[in-house]
Formats: structure tokens, sequence, C-alpha cells
């Protein structure tokens, strides 16, 4: 008979689990870009519900990591870059099957790149910027509106009745704006706390 699992190996396993998730994260990115373009209603709701269980590990990463002291520089590294790989590849996919402007995908893949090129300047200035309540909010909108957006359900025949398009498309406008403002206020705090002045 197999003894049950120490306290100790078991805490162990949950200090590792947070890099798992953040792992996970980003092997779900292939299978959405495989499965997707196939375009079967079914398949379509599948990549949904993948897409939002991915999306919600992002939660439980940072969670358990702070919980049980275990942020560390990889999982500080991975956890933005996967959320962002991950959220660039839904947005091009939606882009790719018409579900929504090309424009709008490149605006908010394009502001994350700014960002995180904001964010590593300033670590290489020795300082950093703080993650904005209004940048949290548009991840989470954001996400909201890609889950319904991907179940891309012709008009008439919506799942459970649900207008998918309709909350996804107000979502993601909510979520341009947010992600405008944010960048703004990445940016400003940049400029701050750089003393760096825009015109001579």
């Amino acid at each position: 008979m197999t003894p049950p699992p120490s306290l100790h190996q078991s805490t162990a396993w949950l200090k590792s689990l947070p890099n798992k998730l953040t792992l996970g994260r980003i092997a779900v990115i292939p299978l959405l870009l495989l499965l997707y373009p196939i375009g079967f209603s079914k398949l379509n709701v599948f990549c949904a519900v993948l897409f939002a269980a991915a999306a919600i590990t992002d939660y439980f990463d940072g969670y358990l990591a702070r919980k049980y002291g275990n942020v560390t520089p990889l999982g500080s590294l991975l956890d933005p870059i996967a959320d962002k790989m991950l959220v660039a590849a839904a947005l091009v996919l939606l882009a790719g099957a018409g579900v929504i402007h090309p424009f709008l995908a490149a605006l908010l893949i394009g502001r994350d790149i700014a960002v995180n090129g904001i964010r590593l300047l300033a670590m290489e200035q020795g300082f950093t910027i703080a993650v904005s309540e209004f940048g949290k909010w548009k991840t989470a909108v954001m996400s909201v509106a890609i889950g319904c957006l991907l179940v891309n359900q012709p008009a008439g025949e919506e799942l459970f009745g649900w207008p998918w398009r309709v909350v996804g498309m107000i979502s993601l406008w909510i979520s341009v704006g947010l992600s405008l403002y944010s960048a703004y206020l990445y940016g400003a705090a940049y400029l701050e706390k750089a003393k760096v002045k825009l015109v001579p």
C-alpha cells in the first residue's frame, strides 16, 4: 500500500504549480492555432472554453506563488509573456476569422508590446513601474471579450440563446479604452521617474 504524501511533499508540489500553470498557458496556444481555423461550431466552443481555462490560470499562478513564497525570477518573466502570447494568438485568430477588424487586433497587440518595452526600459534604468489597476481591468475585460468572440456562433444560432458576439464586441471596445488609457499611465509614470522630457 502506497503511503499518503507527506505535508512537505504536498507543499513542494504546490510551490512548483505556479510555473506549471504558466507553461500550461503557453502550451494552449498551439492548440488554439491548430483547432480554431478549422471553423466547426463545436470546435469554436471548445477553443473558447480552452482559452477561458487558460486565462483563469493567470490568477491562480500568481496567487499560489505569493501564498507559498515561490515568486521566482523565471516565473515573474514567463507569467506576463504567457499572458501576452495567449491574448495575441487569440486576437490574430479572431481577425483571421473575420470576427474583429485586423486594425483592432494590431492596435491591442501593439499596445502590449509598447507597454512591455516601457517596463523593460524602466528595469534597465533601475526602477520599476507598478501594474496599473486599469491594466488589470483591461486584462479581465479583454479575456471576457475574447472568450465570447471565440464562440463565434452565427446570428440566430447563439449557444444557449446568449448573444456572445454582442457581449464580446461591447467588452472588446471597453478593453480598447482601458488599454489605451492604461498605456498612457505607464508612459506618464516612466517619463516622470526617468525625468525624461519629450520636448527640450
